[in-house]
């Protein structure tokens, strides 16, 4: 119980440092700038949510739902922040690195951490 709850916490802080994260730096700065930054955000995500689930050892399907499904969603910062149709066609490159970066840096982050990490018995 007290994972879903933490989850549920880590989600709502997570979305919304994400949105400030994509308005103040992400969408602003230099490329090169989001690109780091995004990925940044993807490890970061990963790593607290790695943290939270060694830390509670949730059951199979918590584990797969609250916490790497749930990671995944955190890792995308503008996930539900712009509507894509808003979205002017020079922009949209930057929106796509914004949006995939943060995903691959979670994905290979957390399949990292899950595999190389020694298991508690």
């Amino acid at each position: 119980m007290g994972f879903f709850f933490m989850t549920l916490i880590f989600m709502y802080i997570g979305r919304k440092l994400g949105w400030t994260l994509s308005r103040t730096v992400l969408y602003t700065a230099p490329p090169v700038v989001s690109g780091v930054a995004s990925a940044i955000w993807g490890v970061g995500v990963a790593f607290l949510m790695f943290c939270l689930i060694r830390w509670q050892e949730p059951n199979i399907v918590l584990k797969i739902i609250m916490g790497y499904a749930l990671g995944w969603y955190v890792a995308i910062p503008n996930f539900g922040l712009l509507q894509e149709s808003s979205i002017p066609e020079e922009a949209k490159p930057r929106h796509l690195m914004i949006s995939t970066w943060p995903i691959v840096a979670y994905l290979v982050t957390i399949v990292t951490l899950s595999l190389t990490a020694p298991v508690r018995v």
